[in-house]
């Protein structure tokens, strides 16, 4: 899906209150919060009726009634929303390290502007 679609997308959610699935925002006020033209709007808008994204109710005089058909996201054990990524994998967790400042336990040096060696906290060597 290109990048317009899912900000159009993102868009029409930011319109949804509460539980509701349902918002009525303009073309040009799509346009707008996407920073895109109105015609590119209305092709993104076509592409998410295409990919059942939403559904679009067309309204004599009024902006269009779309209703999102996204599926429900899955909670995690945190109790925060999720994209079902689940939890992350080990391999993509920081290693933890012994002290609160994660450059303490770095030993790297390296130099800085004036040519002095530093550490990577950025305190000069003696």
């Amino acid at each position: 899906m290109a990048a317009p679609a899912k900000f159009v997308l993102v868009a029409l959610a930011e319109h949804v209150s509460g539980e509701g699935r349902e918002c009525w925002p303009s073309v040009s006020r799509l346009a707008r919060m996407t920073g895109c033209a109105e015609r590119t709007v209305q092709r993104a808008l076509r592409t998410l009726e295409a990919a059942g994204l939403i559904r679009v109710e067309q309204r004599a005089g009024r902006p269009a009634l779309y209703s999102l058909n996204l599926p429900p996201t899955p909670v995690r054990e945190s109790g925060v929303g999720g994209w079902g990524l689940g939890p992350p994998s080990e391999s993509r967790t920081p290693p933890v390290r012994e002290s609160g400042n994660p450059r303490q336990n770095d030993t790297r040096t390296g130099k800085n502007r004036k040519g002095t060696e530093t550490r990577a906290e950025g305190r000069d060597v003696g």
